[in-house]
């Protein structure tokens, strides 16, 4: 039996599929707010760990090196300028040269202020490279570049100190004999020798006196 006004008082199937698509959205809505929230969260405490990592790292420590004409060179040598070192190996085809023009590039942007700062080059290659040769290599690409060498129970200890990967690779059809492979950071280190921070070999110039101004 028909009643008048029934079908009224029906919800139509398009009001149903509406309400439920308002409920639907809102509890998507809520969702995606509850896990952006805790999706960032999570990325302030980690910038907050790396930062308290970078703040606490143990790279750096006295050496004893010579460079030049037999100078002698230890920590207290670079005290009261902040320092930037990279090691590498005069025979290095590609990495050492270009992490070299780098740190040329910001001494020559730095202009007459390039004496502010300290620059120094250490060999992972002594038995190859001497204090002659090393330094010789580095003032190729300038001549505030102060390359250091030793023996090779110096070096380990100063690579060990910096935290500095290389390992001897034999070359068997090569003339060189041998290769050095290793890590290719740029190190910073402030006025008083505690490290900073470091860069890849392959950093922009301006990214480094960014970071380099904070002491200069």
């Amino acid at each position: 039996m028909y009643m008048k006004g029934s079908y009224n008082k029906m919800p139509s199937p398009f009001v149903i599929g509406l309400k439920r698509g308002l409920k639907i959205s809102l509890v998507l809505v809520v969702f995606y707010l509850l896990l952006d929230y805790f999706y960032f969260s999570k990325i302030e405490n980690k910038n907050i760990v790396t930062l308290e990592t970078k703040q606490s790292a143990s790279i750096g420590g006295n050496f004893d090196l010579l460079g030049k004409d037999g100078q002698e060179y230890n920590q207290a040598s670079f005290i009261g300028k902040p320092l930037i070192i990279f090691f590498g190996f005069a025979s290095c085809p590609d990495i050492c040269p270009y992490g070299l023009t780098m740190i040329s590039n910001v001494l020559e942007t730095l202009g007459d202020d390039s004496h502010r700062l300290n620059a120094v080059f250490v060999t992972l290659d002594p038995e190859r490279d001497d204090y002659a040769t090393t330094s010789q290599f580095a003032s190729l690409f300038h001549e505030e570049i102060i390359g250091l060498s030793g023996n090779i129970e110096q070096i380990d200890r100063v690579t060990s100190a910096w935290k500095v990967y290389k390992k001897k690779v034999v070359l068997p059809d090569s003339e060189l004999g041998y290769t050095i492979d290793h890590s290719a950071f740029i190190y910073l280190m402030d006025k008083n020798g505690e490290y900073y921070t470091h860069f890849s070999h392959n950093t922009e110039p301006e990214e480094i006196l960014k970071e380099l101004n904070k002491f200069l």
